[in-house]
């Protein structure tokens, strides 16, 4: 049965490789950045799904490609945590949140950035676990709580990606034109644009660092 340490281990056999290597390149839509991810779960022997729950529910892990630029190790992308709908987040806390769930342990595997060069040929980087400080935590969730509870409200609208310390809410949809029809806390219906939860490129580069900074 995979462990956490096998787990890492299939990752970090990615690294060096170009995308176009993968058994699942030719499958997989690797242009986008949610493309690239699943061709990476492909890769690592999982199928990318939207559920609620961790990517590896067994582990309790999350999968999750940070795009970097391969010569500075400079993380040049916010990260997709989950969707951030009205109707879940009128009943969740923070320790049922989806958020937490998916950043509980997070499988981070740095691919080369879009200003590397071609999607094939840019290179899987090493792979490495995260699982979120006190102080970390402490930071995720009053952003989470504040965040949220505007949502909540009805006004996710009007919230810019500058509020937030780690967590930020941005729009999460195909285009600009893809709405949804949401509640707020006091049961009124409208019309809202869907967005998500994403770490803030500041707050992963600061993993990134501690990861690999000399020891």
């Amino acid at each position: 049965m995979l462990d956490e340490d096998g787990l890492l281990k299939r990752a970090r056999d990615l690294a060096g490789l170009p995308l176009s290597s993968l058994a699942t390149f030719a499958t997989a839509s690797a242009k986008t950045k949610g493309g690239i991810g699943e061709l990476i779960e492909r890769a690592l022997g999982f199928m990318p799904s939207s559920s609620p729950e961790p990517d590896v529910p067994s582990l309790g892990i999350e999968i999750k490609t940070l795009p970097v630029e391969g010569a500075t190790a400079r993380v040049v992308e916010s990260t997709w945590v989950c969707s951030a709908s009205p109707d879940a987040l009128k009943v969740e806390t923070w320790s049922t949140s989806r958020a937490r769930k998916k950043l509980a342990r997070v499988l981070f595997v740095p691919v080369e950035s879009a200003r590397s060069g071609d999607v094939d040929k840019r290179r899987v980087g090493t792979a490495f676990l995260w699982s979120p400080t006190v102080d970390e935590e402490d930071v995720l969730r009053a952003d989470w709580e504040d965040l949220a509870d505007i949502v909540a409200h009805g006004l996710g609208f009007a919230v810019t990606a500058r509020r937030g310390r780690a967590l930020q809410l941005r729009p999460k949809a195909r285009d600009a034109s893809v709405r949804r029809i949401a509640t707020d806390v006091a049961g009124d219906e409208y019309v809202d644009a869907p967005q998500g939860f994403y770490l803030r490129r500041s707050f992963t580069q600061r993993i990134v660092d501690d990861v690999f900074a000399p020891r």
